[in-house]
This record gives C-alpha cells, sequence and structure tokens, in this order.
C-alpha cells in the first residue's frame, strides 16, 4: 500500500479532524518537505487545512490564526 493510498484510508476512516501533520524533526525519516504529500493529495482546501494545522491547533488549545505564516 503507497502512502498516498493509507493517508486516504485514514481520512476516511477516522475524518480529517481526527489527522494531523506530524514530523520526525531532527531525524529525516519521512517527508523532505513536510506536508508535501497532503499538499498534492486530491483533497478539498478545507481538508488540506485541517490535516495541516487544524488538527493540531485543536489538540494543543490553540487559535489558527496564532499561527505565524
Amino acid at each position: 500500500m503507497s502512502i498516498r493510498s493509507f493517508m486516504k484510508m485514514l481520512i476516511k476512516l477516522f475524518g480529517a479532524q481526527r489527522v494531523a501533520l506530524g514530523s520526525d524533526y531532527p531525524f529525516p525519516l519521512g517527508e523532505t518537505k513536510p506536508g508535501q504529500l497532503i499538499e498534492l493529495m486530491k483533497l478539498s482546501a478545507e481538508q488540506k487545512a485541517q490535516l495541516l494545522s487544524a488538527t493540531a491547533c485543536e489538540f494543543l488549545g490553540m487559535e489558527r490564526d496564532s499561527l505565524k505564516r
């Protein structure tokens, strides 16, 4: 199963509200550019925003607007 297929399955099973972008920083075990897989997937802008930041912000009790871009 490809990582893209696995991500689609996770989103389908749990919803974008329960899946968050993660990192193995400082260990280069995954993507060279964090979030690239999500950006390249055929997802709605809302789903991408949820996966890239909203789920983590909700978990941490933060407002998304407080993030610096």
